[in-house]
């Protein structure tokens, strides 16, 4: 179990610009309805962000500044002895075994049955991507076929796209800018 936090901006111009105590676990740009977004999580609490625009946004998307942080419990779904406690407080659970998209929407069932205070439940597929399971619906859908299966920090940059009125179907691609 851990806390993350998740930034949500419009999308930097030059994609090097980042303070050194600002790099991010995983940067995302997310296109949804034409439109570019970052999403920057890291492991543990973020401070706010400066005041204003930084130098590195670009300025001809300022009309639609999309600028929050949405900080959250997430945690592996896996079902082990002791471990049940983090996932009953997660409001994000993924799951770490690759598997065909059929299975995965199975397995995000049965997590999400399992625990109806968590709001996203997220699982790698074998063929590329990741099975999601959110919002209001709860029905899994096959996103971010270019993020690798070793990455669950996918699964919290999601939640933030929901917590700030997002949705998941309106995700037309997901990239990877930087990840560990």
């Amino acid at each position: 179990m851990r806390i993350v936090s998740v930034r949500l901006e419009t999308p930097r111009r030059h994609a090097g610009i980042v303070r050194q105590d600002a790099v991010p676990d995983l940067w995302l740009r997310v296109r949804s309805s034409g439109k570019h977004y970052d999403l920057l999580a890291r492991v543990g609490r973020t401070a706010p962000a400066a005041d204003g625009p930084s130098d590195a946004t670009d300025a001809t998307d300022a009309t639609d500044a999309t600028d929050a942080t949405d900080e959250h419990v997430a945690a592996e779904a896996a079902l082990r002895p002791g471990s049940r406690w983090p996932a009953v407080c997660a409001d994000v659970l993924h799951d770490r075994h690759p598997r065909a998209f059929a299975d995965a929407a199975r397995r995000l069932d049965d997590i999400a049955a399992a625990h109806p205070g968590c709001r996203l439940v997220a699982a790698p597929l074998a063929a590329g991507g990741w099975a999601v399971a959110g919002g209001r619906t709860r029905t899994a859908v096959p996103l971010a076929h270019r993020v690798r299966p070793d990455q669950p920090l996918l699964a919290s940059c999601l939640h933030a796209w929901l917590a700030t009125g997002h949705t998941l179907g309106s995700i037309q691609d997901i990239r990877v800018l930087h990840g560990t």
